[in-house]
Formats: C-alpha cells, structure tokens, sequence
C-alpha cells in the first residue's frame, strides 16, 4: 500500500493531465475526492482520532484544493499540489536548520555508520541547497500552473522536475566522494571508490 501510494505520488503530473484531458476539472475533482475519501475510510476503519491527527494537515490541504478545483471548475487547483508538498519539503529541511541536526546529517546517519571529518558541517550546507532546490521548484511550478500550458506543466513537473532532482544527487554523490573520499560497503561506494580512491596519508 506504501508502495502503491509513492508511485501514484511519483505519477500525479501525468494522472491530472490524463485526468483534465478527459474529464472536467469538477468531474475530476469528484471523482478524486470519492477515491480519496474511499481510501481513507478503508485504511483508518478503527484508528483512534488522536493518531490521525498528524495527518490531518496534510488531509486537510488536499480536500480544500479538491473541493475548491469542483466549486470553481477550473483545473490549476490540481496543478498546485505539487507547490505544497514542495513548500512542506522546504519548511521540513529549514526546520533542521535550526534545531539540529540538519535533515541531510539526520539522512546520512541511517545509511552509514560514521561521517567523515566535518561531515555534519558540509551536510548543513548540503541542507542548505536542498531547501533553495525546493524554493525554487516550487515557483517555477506555480509559475507554470498560472501562467502555462496543462502540457508544459506537465512535462516539467512530470518529467523535468525528477531529472533536475536526479542531476542534483548525482553532483552532490560525486563532489563528496572526491572531497571526503570516505567509503564504506554500498555498491555506489565501491563505484566511487574506483573513480575517486581513497588518499593515501603521508
């Protein structure tokens, strides 16, 4: 269910253009509020009150863009739940910033055992980028949402979009392996290792 919930995360661009494409946007909106409220009804049956209440935030945000996309029939509100879930990634990352540890050190720690020397400081920093990552996605996907084409829309928040994230991890993984050179067992450090190998102390 995890599984299937990422995946339809990963392919909400290309599901509101296929929706909006067929469908009006309040048919859309009705159809996606019912799947919606089906789906929370099956999953939470017996959870007590007090353990949604995280969720209800989050909940609470996509019913009103729903319901605002069936009262006004106009299909950006779809187009706009993308910039929330940027902007919620933001204020996650900024957060860390300033109660500590930041979010790429608290990330980095469950996947390897040690950070090298000045490793929390360069995760900050790392930290950092991603929080202007996501700024920045974020106005460019309200920018297309408001002022573009349902195709241009799509075509960076469902495509280009990812490309941009998986050129930014790429570049990150690369200039901290050839600054740090600090390997453990992964494949993707065997990898590294070869093309930056470890420094030999004098």
């Amino acid at each position: 269910m995890k599984a299937l919930g990422t995946l339809l995360g990963l392919v909400y661009p290309l599901l509101v253009f296929a929706g909006l494409t067929w469908l009006s946007p309040r048919a859309l909106a009705v159809l996606i509020g019912a799947v919606l409220l089906i789906r929370a009804i099956v999953k939470f049956r017996g959870t007590a009150w007090r353990r949604l209440s995280p969720l209800f935030g989050a909940a609470g945000i996509v019913a009103g863009l729903v319901a605002l996309a069936a009262l006004f029939d106009d299909g950006r509100y779809f187009q706009i739940l993308p910039v929330v879930v940027n902007v919620g990634l933001l204020m996650s990352f900024a957060r860390t910033l300033w109660s500590g540890p930041s979010m790429v050190e608290t990330l980095a720690r469950l996947h390897h055992r040690t950070l090298p020397s000045g490793g929390p400081a360069y995760c900050r920093r790392v930290t950092i980028v991603w929080c202007g990552f996501f700024a920045a996605n974020a106005a460019v996907i309200l920018w297309l949402a408001l002022a573009a084409s349902l195709e241009t829309w799509t075509l960076y928040t469902g495509l280009l979009a990812y490309l941009l994230v998986g050129v930014l991890f790429a570049m990150e993984a690369l200039y901290r392996a050839w600054r740090f050179r600090h390997y453990e067992d992964g494949l993707a450090d065997a990898v590294l290792r070869r093309i930056f190998p470890p420094r030999v102390s004098a």
